[in-house]
């Protein structure tokens, strides 16, 4: 046994000390007399007296003497030696997704695997280097070669679960970077290897894996979302529940619109599957439904508990119904009128490229489609363009095309969900240059064929050809692309009103004099973006982390003292003419826009821990030498302010016993159910 700190032994000198103390102490019997009067020599007497005392039994003396010691080799750090189980060199990997926050083991998951890492700890040499890697939502390193033993665990301790999906990819090719700096490392994964996604990372250092977690039964709300039908009076809301455990269970299902409660069913669940859920009415002026997830009110078997909290709530957010009005500018086109007249809640106005220009009231739409026609000035307005005829800033356009190819569509682009586009075939399109605002939604072999994006914080979408050249109007997947078009154009992308993973950053469009984005997070806090230049566009907005509804309102720049607000204009006048008793419905960019983030992820609602084979077989696999690993300490400081502890306790109750004693007594008299029973119940006492 050593010590790390031997000069704290110098504290032993305490114990002569104290024994001292006990010897001059005086112990005078205590007695009560009448008066001192009489005693009065006798006091001289015993003041002239020597005051060292024969030292006699006493077990404060002996509490207090184990005191001093204890304390002394506390500071000393007293520790053992070891042969070391880890490398000199470790790079520990903490796993801290969403699976992660599953009380199959108490507390939970990550608090465990917290304790068996810093248990580890342990088993690395004396004088080894540890890093740390967090595996949230992104790989974070949170100690670099680090020797503090209190320092590692205070980094691991400060990992917190997160709320998304995690892949540990990220963090084991954070961890092989650093194991090659040092030679002879190795990394150590502490994670509960839940879910089904392989790390896709081969590593040259030898890989450890700890596995925490017992159990794998779940319940989690799997898909939530609400649609509208054709007509605009019905909103129908799809919702699906998965039951990942082995066990049939009981569940019930609670919708709420705008925090209201509006139906619960009971659902029976079968091991290993999903149940779907369609509600045909939701109270009309709803904009948030929330589904929850819970065991049955009854007093019931409802099978095994759920072991994972954060998949049971689930957000959604509610079409708008308010009506939208477009403006559609060209020489006729029946493709495209009856495509926006099957949108609901959409007022489609048309007019032609010589009534445009002496049009009124176009600040009034909330789009406007130009075909085959551009103005000389664009309006400041949502645009849907086809075929532009000429450069403008929707694109610089080099001619026409009669030979060209399409190429691989991008799958995850919202305009082309649910679109299916093999079939397709055009005759002749525009060769345009993709502007920088722009993405490529179809791209094609000399150009873009169709692109969208934010034109100075305007949603804009280009279509380079004529419907009319295309086999496009005649496919089932026209009239669902101008729903998605339409979605994104008008504001109700698929980014705002579909739940989005925890984690993702979000592109809110704002005007370029606008100062910022306000954004109410679920927990009721509030964050400022600043636009990240003069004149920005957008601002993205990455603190997704919580679960739930969020709330973006555009910071409007202030307005000069004294100004006149603008009057707004007339109802527009083009064909057909709009009702004129009708009272405008027009939306305005000062509107909040409402994002939900759900934690919809089957690797992370599938708790069921692995055995870690398969991220042990990712690494070299070779052994660690035990004779170059170095020796371990292990340190007895904790156990040492234990006893400190328990000993200065003990000690404080026998210096106060009678003190203790009477708190005792008043606690069992105030204790009804300590009382002794003066009698039976119906007898006399």
């Amino acid at each position: 046994m050593g010590f790390l700190a031997p000069l704290a032994l110098i504290g032993l000198l305490a114990v002569p000390l104290i024994i001292a103390f006990y010897m001059l102490r005086l112990r005078r019997p205590v007695r009560s007399v009448s008066s001192t009067y009489l005693w009065t020599q006798l006091v001289r007497d015993v003041e002239a007296n020597a005051p060292w005392q024969k030292l006699k039994r006493s077990l404060l003396l002996l509490l207090q003497l184990l005191l001093a010691v204890l304390l002394a080799f506390v500071v000393a750090r007293p520790f053992s030696e070891h042969t070391a189980g880890l490398a000199r060199d470790l790079v520990l990997v903490v796993d801290a997704s969403a699976s992660m926050s599953s009380t199959d083991v108490f507390p939970d998951r990550l608090t465990a695997a917290k304790r068996a890492a810093i248990e580890q700890m342990g088993n690395v040499p004396s004088d080894g280097r540890v890093s740390v890697v967090s595996a949230g939502e992104t790989a974070r390193v949170i100690a670099n070669e680090a020797t503090d033993r209190g320092r590692i665990a205070r980094a691991i301790e400060s990992i917190t679960a997160s709320t998304s999906a995690s892949d540990l990819t990220d963090a084991l090719k954070l961890a092989g970077e650093l194991a090659e700096r040092a030679r002879g490392a190795e990394v150590l994964v502490v994670t509960d290897d839940a879910g089904s996604t392989v790390p896709d990372v081969v590593l040259e250092v030898p890989v450890r894996v700890l596995t925490v977690g017992r159990e794998r039964d779940n319940q989690a709300i799997a898909a939530l979302a609400v649609r509208a039908d054709p007509t605009g009076l019905k909103r129908t809301l799809f919702t699906s529940v998965a039951n990942y455990s082995s066990s049939i269970v009981m569940r019930r299902l609670q919708i709420l619109a705008d925090g209201i409660p509006v139906t619960a069913r009971d659902l029976v669940l079968d091991p290993l599957t999903r149940a779907d859920v369609v509600i045909d009415e939701l109270p009309a002026g709803a904009s948030v439904v929330e589904a929850r997830l819970s065991p049955p009110a009854e007093s019931i078997e409802s099978g095994p508990p759920d072991y994972l909290a954060l998949d049971d709530a689930a957000w959604a957010i509610v079409p708008p119904d308010r009506l939208r009005r477009v403006l559609l500018v060209g020489p006729g086109n029946v493709y495209l009128q009856n495509a926006f007249s099957l949108l609901p809640n959409v007022e489609l106005y048309g007019a032609t490229p010589e009534e445009y220009p002496t049009t009124t009231g176009k600040e009034l739409f909330d789009l406007i489609v130009f075909d085959g026609y551009l103005p000389a000035e664009l309006p400041r307005k949502p645009i849907l363009a086809f075929a532009p005829p000429q450069t403008s800033a929707l694109g610089v356009v080099n001619g026409t095309l009669d030979e060209f190819g399409m190429g691989q569509l991008p799958t995850d682009d919202p305009i082309l969900r649910g679109v299916d586009l093999t079939r397709l075939h055009i005759a002749r399109t525009q060769a345009i240059d993709l502007p920088e605002w722009a993405r490529p939604v179809i791209p094609g072999s000399d150009g873009p064929l169709l692109y969208a994006g934010l034109r100075e914080g305007v949603p804009t979408a280009v279509f380079a050809f004529d419907l009319r050249q295309s086999d496009l109007p005649l496919q089932v997947a026209w009239p669902i692309m101008v729903s998605n078009l339409a979605g994104e154009l008008l504001g109700l992308s698929a980014q705002t009103l579909d739940p989005m993973p925890p984690s993702s950053p979000v592109d809110i469009p704002i005007a370029p004099d606008s100062q910022g984005v306000r954004v109410t997070l679920p927990d009721g806090s509030v964050e400022i973006i600043p636009p990240a230049a003069t004149g920005a566009s957008s601002v993205t907005f990455v603190s997704t982390r919580q679960l739930g509804v969020y709330r973006a309102e555009v910071i409007a720049p202030p307005t000069p003292s004294g100004s006149p607000g603008s009057s707004p204009t007339p109802s527009p006048t083009v064909s057909p003419t709009p009702d004129p008793s009708a009272s405008p419905d027009v939306g305005t960019t000062d509107e909040p826009l409402l994002f939900a983030v759900d934690l919809f992820s089957p690797d992370e609602s599938n708790i069921r821990p692995g055995d870690g084979a398969r991220i042990d077989s990712l690494g070299t696999n070779t052994p660690t030498d035990p004779a170059a690993a170095g020796t371990a300490r292990d340190e007895f400081w904790p156990l040492l302010v234990a006893l400190t502890l328990l000993f200065l306790v003990v000690e404080w109750l026998v210096y106060e016993r009678d003190g203790a004693r009477r708190i005792a007594n008043s606690i069992k008299r105030a204790n009804p159910f300590g009382a002794r029973r003066a009698g039976r119940p119906g007898r006399p006492a």
